[in-house]
C-alpha cells in the first residue's frame, strides 16, 4: 500500500515538474515573440523623428544647393553682359570735331541753306584724314522739304541745336528742290538727319520724334561733346529752315500720275475686256445701219 502511494506519489511530481517546465517553456517563448515583434512606442516615437529630421534635411540641402546653382549661373550671366557690354564701349570711337573758329565772340552759329553743290563741297573727302580720332570737320545736314509737315515741326528744334553746339557746322538742304543728291546720300524720306566727319557718314537719326534733346543726344553719343544749353527760342521758329509748312506744287507727283494713267490705259487696251468692247460697239453699229436703210 504504501509503494502505491510512493509511486502515485512520484508519477504526480513528476507530472507536475513536466507541466512548470511547460508553462515556463510557453511563456518564455511569448515574452520573447512580444519583444521582438512588437517595439515599443517610445522607439516608434524616436525613429519617427529622427527620419522627419533627416527627410527635412535633406530637403533643406537640396534647397540651398539649388539656389546656389541658380546664384551662380546669374552671376555668371551679369559678368558675361558687363564683360560684352565693356568691350562694346572700348571698340566704339567717337568722331574728334575739328574746332570752328569764328571772328568774333559775339557771332551766333546759326544754320546754313545749301544746295547741291554747296554740300558736295562741304563734304569733300580728305585723303590725310584715316581715321574718326583725327580731327576734322563735322557736319550735321538736315534733309527737309519746305511742304512736309514734319520738317517743319523739325525746323525750329535744328535751329536752335546750331546754338548748342558751335563746332559742328550745321546745314539743311531741300530734298525735293534738289532730288539728284538724295540718292547719294541714301536719303529715302524726309526730314532726315545725318552726321558727316570728313565728308564720310557717321551716323543718322532714326528717331520718330523731333525735338532737340533727342537730336542732342544724337550728337553727344557720335561725338561725345555736352551741348551749351538747350533751349528753342521764339526766333527759332522764324529760320533759316522754315516752320511754316509750304504749299507748293509737286510736278513729279503729277508726272507719276500721269505715267500710271497711261500705263494703265495702255494694258487695258491690250486685253480681252477692250476687245470685247470694241466688237459690241461695232456689231451696234452695224445693226443701226441695216434698221436704218431698212426703213429708207
Amino acid at each position: 500500500m504504501m509503494l502505491k502511494i510512493n509511486m502515485c506519489t512520484k508519477t504526480n511530481l513528476f507530472l507536475l515538474i513536466a507541466l512548470a517546465g511547460l508553462s515556463l517553456s510557453v511563456q518564455y517563448d511569448m515574452d520573447e515573440e512580444v519583444a521582438i515583434d512588437v517595439p515599443r512606442e517610445e522607439d516608434m516615437e524616436m525613429e519617427t523623428v529622427d527620419d522627419s529630421e533627416s527627410l527635412l534635411s535633406n530637403v533643406v540641402s537640396d534647397v540651398n544647393r539649388t539656389l546656389s546653382n541658380l546664384y551662380f549661373h546669374v552671376t555668371s550671366s551679369n559678368a558675361t553682359v558687363e564683360n560684352k557690354t565693356q568691350a562694346l564701349n572700348e571698340t566704339k570711337k567717337l568722331v574728334k570735331c575739328k574746332e570752328i573758329m569764328y571772328e568774333s565772340e559775339d557771332i551766333e552759329p546759326l544754320v546754313e541753306i545749301v544746295n547741291g553743290g554747296n554740300l558736295s563741297k562741304l563734304l569733300q573727302v580728305k585723303p590725310d584724314i584715316s581715321g574718326r580720332d583725327v580731327d576734322a570737320d563735322c557736319v550735321l545736314v538736315l534733309f527737309y522739304a519746305r511742304a512736309c509737315p514734319f520738317s517743319a515741326h523739325a525746323a525750329p528744334h535744328f535751329n536752335a541745336l546750331a546754338r548748342s553746339y558751335p563746332n559742328i557746322k550745321m546745314v539743311a538742304l531741300d530734298a525735293l528742290r534738289h532730288h539728284g543728291i538724295n540718292a547719294q546720300y541714301g536719303i529715302v524720306g524726309v526730314p532726315t538727319l545725318k552726321m558727316f566727319h570728313n565728308g564720310r557718314p557717321v551716323g543718322k537719326f532714326n528717331g520718330t520724334e523731333y525735338n532737340i534733346h533727342l537730336f542732342s543726344k544724337f550728337v553727344n553719343a557720335i561725338t561725345g561733346q555736352n551741348p551749351q544749353g538747350l533751349l528753342v527760342m521764339s526766333k527759332d521758329f522764324q529760320g533759316p529752315v522754315s516752320s511754316t509748312a509750304e504749299k507748293e506744287t509737286d510736278f513729279f507727283l503729277i508726272l507719276s500720275w500721269l505715267f500710271i494713267v497711261v500705263c494703265s490705259i495702255y494694258y487695258f487696251m491690250e486685253s480681252k475686256w477692250w476687245t470685247m468692247i470694241v466688237e459690241m460697239v461695232q456689231n451696234n453699229w452695224r445693226e443701226s445701219v441695216a434698221q436704218h436703210e431698212h426703213n429708207d
